[in-house]
């Protein structure tokens, strides 16, 4: 069951030091109730070998992907999952009446559902370490991340046909339906014999 993380939903919604006075904490508190009874999570991951590539490429699966920060992100895992997760429509649908009603609550919206998103991401990453048998993840690398282009979004999604799995779509460019959503590559890191 997915819970917030204040802390984390207050850092995204760039709070810094600042403390919530009480009418804030019982604005947040009702957008982190409508926030959650509009999530409906859903993700697909798919287990797939890696192979070096050349110095400034690696094969994960059927993708030959770009870039020495992915390369060296995969560094000594033989395997890797390729990874989508969303926290589905009905929170855009949320996030939409917010920015027509309250633009704080919106604001605070944004921040809870970011934080759920990554909070959901750690849960699904969780239950893949769970499968592996004493195998470690290695951080999840997403499109976009460092010299990864945000363009391999289209073929990781399509490797796993996320639109069909996990309700999860990509637009002209590049950025997920629903917008709160997440792909990413993650390594599989055997423990030494």
């Amino acid at each position: 069951m997915l819970k917030v993380d204040r802390a984390e939903a207050l850092r995204y919604m760039r709070m810094g030091a600042a403390t919530p006075d009480d009418e804030m904490l019982r604005r947040l508190e009702k957008v982190e109730r409508d926030v959650l009874a509009s999530v409906r999570p859903a993700s697909c991951r798919e287990m797939v070998a890696v192979s070096d590539a050349g110095p400034e490429a690696v094969r994960v699966g059927p993708l030959l992907l770009p870039g020495r920060d992915l390369r060296r992100a995969l560094a000594g895992c033989g395997r890797a999952f390729l990874f989508a997760a969303t926290l589905g429509a009905g929170v855009d649908a949320y996030l939409r009446r917010c920015g027509q009603t309250s633009a704080a609550d919106l604001v605070m919206a944004q921040g809870v559902a970011t934080a759920l998103i990554e909070a959901y991401c750690d849960e699904c990453c969780r239950d893949m370490a769970s499968s592996l048998g004493g195998a470690a993840l290695a951080p999840r690398f997403s499109p976009g991340y460092g010299d990864l282009p945000l363009s391999v979004q289209r073929p990781l999604l399509e490797a796993l046909d996320a639109s069909r799995r996990a309700g999860v779509a990509l637009t002209d460019s590049f950025l997920m339906v629903p917008s709160k959503s997440v792909s990413a590559i993650v390594g599989v890191r055997d423990p030494a014999d």
